[in-house]
């Protein structure tokens, strides 16, 4: 959903400052429009989502872009508590995995903890820009979200 001022806010759980900012240059090539939130590892994201501790004031996401391969909380646990949360508006944000496996077994477990798309990191620029795009206008241009909370 679009906000009042025409932005969107996406939580980036990512612990490689490197795919960071490769991210955040494919975003900002593509849509300056687009707002990142960076958190390392998965106990912050559910910090941040939750609101708890230095937290406390972030905004409320449109869309998680959630690394699996997370130092002390990996992102199928991240997943887990979020599907598994009492708070509604955590159990339907859209997450998209993206990360750099592309097995079968990490695929069928991240959609059978309810991630919203699963989508593996090409290595090569070119096809990660592209890549970055088509998630970015399916997510952010034509897919409905669920309304930002306050």
């Amino acid at each position: 959903m679009d906000r009042p001022d025409g932005t969107h806010r996406l939580l980036v759980v990512e612990d490689s400052e490197s795919d960071v900012e490769l991210l955040r240059e494919a975003l900002a090539e593509s849509d300056p429009t687009v707002e990142l939130d960076v958190v390392r590892h998965g106990e912050d994201a559910l910090a941040f989502l939750r609101r708890e501790g230095p937290f406390e004031t972030a905004a409320h996401p449109d869309l998680v872009v959630l690394d699996l391969n997370l130092p002390r909380m990996g992102g199928f646990e991240v997943l887990r508590a979020l599907r598994e949360d009492i708070d509604p508006r955590l159990r339907r944000l859209p997450v998209v995995v993206f990360t750099t496996s592309g097995t079968s077994t990490d695929v069928e477990k991240a959609y059978d903890l309810h991630a919203s798309s699963f989508v593996t990191k090409p290595t090569a620029f070119e096809h990660y820009l592209e890549t970055v795009r088509a998630f970015r206008e399916f997510w952010l241009r034509v897919a409905k979200l669920p309304a930002p909370s306050s």
